[in-house]
């Protein structure tokens, strides 16, 4: 994809190197907001949790999780955008409030303006984190009244948390509430289409991620000559036509994205269906990993796969401590709680040749993720 510059060692875009750092706690933190964090982590099976979620439930939990994610992209592009280019955006929107406005009105084009900065930085960026190769419809060019409401994504990251991230767009631009569908228009294509109207779903108030300063840690990593990232990172292939990232080592899909967006959903799913969604987001998550992932994966020492956490920005592995019948682990600077204590305790059941087990894990205050899992 031109104009984006890569590292000529690795071939990963100088954005992801520049604009992150892999801390020694095992954060990826912003360079422009050290408080903030990314993951590195598997996509392939994000949509299928949410899928798995709603099965041990008993009910589809997708018209959930877009309006989760789509309060916070709206919030999320309202911060990023919206203050900088307040005028313009005013002046937009009372334009998208005059019926009959002249195509060749001079609010319509101010308004084409603004949405077509907003779509395309955020379309460069969706691609260069691995969300997929999503494009703009002919209708930005034929005259089309509102053409940032229908957008054509391939290969999306997910599905699901994509459509969210649509909604929320078109509603920071526009400023009125949306709904959204979607559809398959060739394998792996699909045509998503935000339309005026009330959400599907109105959510509680949501309970609010704990806030915690990053305790400090001393995991060095083997890094890129070219561009400092480390090599569990530059190994993998960035396609930036296709927006996707592949590990050439497991082969799994990989994107990058903020932890707190996927919590926020996590959180209101447990406010809006109960306290039985915890469990079932671990047994969703455990489920995958034994169905999908090698039980060579797990074959190597507690130092490699601290190491591995720590490339993902999962956090710190301080303890890894087992015997026949345990397994104890401790993760500083932890996120993503429900989906680490679901594949802690898919590995151990792999290692251990068992078929189910017993889990205990508790958050801390400050972070710190402890599980223990007994055959």
């Amino acid at each position: 994809m031109s104009g984006i510059e890569v590292c000529e060692e690795c071939g990963v875009p100088l954005m992801i190197s520049s604009g992150l750092k892999w801390e020694g706690s095992g954060v990826i933190s912003m360079a422009m907001s050290p408080s903030n964090r990314m993951v590195f982590y598997e996509s392939g099976n994000i949509d299928g949790l949410f899928r798995g979620i709603g099965e041990l439930v008993g009910m589809p939990v997708e018209h959930i999780v877009i309006e989760s994610r789509r309060r916070e992209t709206k919030r999320y592009i309202e911060k990023l955008y919206m203050a900088n280019m307040k005028e313009e955006v005013d002046l937009a929107r009372n334009g998208m409030r005059e019926k009959d406005l002249p195509q060749d009105s001079a609010i319509r084009q101010k308004l084409l303006e603004v949405a077509r900065v907003i779509t395309d930085n955020i379309n460069n960026v969706a691609r260069i984190n691995g969300c997929g190769d999503i494009s703009l419809t002919g209708g930005w060019d034929t005259g089309e009244e509102f053409p940032w409401r229908t957008m054509i994504i391939r290969d999306p990251y997910s599905l699901i948390l994509y459509a969210g991230d649509m909604l929320g767009s078109v509603e920071a631009v526009e400023d009125i509430h949306h709904w959204i569908e979607y559809r398959e228009i060739e394998e792996g294509t699909y045509e998503l289409t935000a339309f005026p109207g009330q959400h599907p779903v109105a959510l509680k108030d949501r309970l609010q991620r704990r806030k915690y300063d990053f305790k400090p840690g001393d995991i060095e990593f083997e890094r890129c000559p070219g561009c400092g990232l480390p090599s569990e990172i530059s190994r993998c292939n960035w396609d930036l036509e296709k927006g996707t990232i592949v590990d050439y080592e497991t082969r799994r899909r990989m994107a990058m994205f903020g932890p707190s967006g996927l919590e926020a959903v996590l959180y209101d799913l447990e406010a809006e269906l109960g306290e039985a969604i915890p469990e079932a987001v671990i047994k969703a998550q455990r489920d995958y990993v034994k169905g999908y992932v090698g039980e060579e994966d797990w074959k190597q020492d507690a130092s490699s796969f601290r190491r591995l956490i720590a490339s993902r920005g999962l956090g710190n592995l301080t303890r890894f401590e087992g015997d026949r019948a345990t397994l104890n682990a401790t993760i500083e600077n932890s996120c993503l709680h429900l989906l680490m204590v679901g594949t802690t305790q898919a590995m151990v059941e792999m290692v251990y040749g068992v078929e189910d087990s017993e889990c205990d894990w508790e958050l801390a205050e400050d972070g710190d993720l402890s599980v223990s899992i007994r055959v």
